[in-house]
């Protein structure tokens, strides 16, 4: 048996045998027919034009289709296919996810924004059910790698207000059922020119980091259903042995790891 890793495997089944299902010469029984049919329409348009994925989510292969899969990416396909069912997958314990160890965030900015997005994806759920997952694990099986997680961090600036930086006051107020809420409004005073009392400024990042927040979230994510697909598929394929797979849920605390060392050493 060959022994692989789990990401060899799915990259193997996904890019070289599941493409075989669903193609024109296993389905027709015309195979060469339908072969000349869509050598043709290459020759004529220099591409395939309107083709849909299989039930694996991969494009089928006319060429490859002349054999059918390997009976250990058919259990593959299947096993990825049954994460579909799968109600949710967590990524931390509420309220507690720090996916940017290693950037400084003295104001709070990160943490406020990393919350927003955790507030959002427990109320929608569309990136934490199982098709989400299924989608991931295909995606990056045929691409060959997994999500990119580097990111920049982002500079911080004060939120500005006609070119100037601008001032905010804590209000209260009263609504229809006069229960007190508070609200945020402008601190400046236009008619003393000058800020209110108890005026205060406020910072910002520089640019949105949701898109590095839904791709740390995407590796977790993908390194969990790795962990669950080999747990699936240990011991039950014929020509291919797992190699022991330890998720690597979080490389990028490596990142703070390193520049907390290289601190220490630096005032040592």
């Amino acid at each position: 048996m060959k022994k692989v890793t789990i990401e060899q495997l799915l990259s193997w089944a996904y890019s070289q045998e599941l493409c075989k299902v669903g193609a024109p010469m296993a389905d027709t029984g015309h195979g060469f027919s339908a072969a000349w049919s869509m050598m043709s329409e290459v020759a004529a348009l220099g591409t395939l034009i309107d083709r849909n994925p299989n039930v694996y989510g991969v494009i089928p292969d006319y060429i490859a289709a002349a054999a059918d899969p390997h009976p250990d990416a058919v259990k593959v396909g299947e096993a990825v296919r049954a994460m579909q069912e799968f109600g949710s997958f967590d990524y931390s314990g509420e309220g507690t996810w720090n996916p940017f160890p290693e950037w400084d965030d003295d104001l709070g900015l990160i943490a406020a924004e990393v919350a927003s997005v955790d507030e959002t994806l427990r109320l929608k759920g569309e990136r934490l059910n199982g098709r989400h997952v299924v989608n991931l694990v295909t995606r990056h099986a045929i691409l060959g790698r997994g999500p990119d997680w580097t990111a920049e961090r982002p500079t911080v600036r004060m939120v500005m207000k006609s070119g100037k930086p601008a001032w905010f006051i804590a209000k209260k107020g009263r609504d229809a059922l006069n229960k007190v809420y508070h609200y945020e409004a402008d601190g400046f005073d236009k008619k003393k020119q000058r800020p209110m009392k108890g005026a205060y400024r406020k910072h910002e990042l520089s640019t949105s980091i949701r898109g590095a927040i839904l791709s740390r979230l995407d590796w977790q994510l993908w390194q969990d259903a790795l962990q669950h697909l080999h747990y699936d598929l240990s011991g039950r394929l014929k020509s291919n042995d797992l190699l022991p797979f330890v998720p690597d849920r979080a490389p990028w605390a490596r990142l703070a790891f390193r520049s907390t060392s290289s601190q220490v050493i630096e005032k040592g």
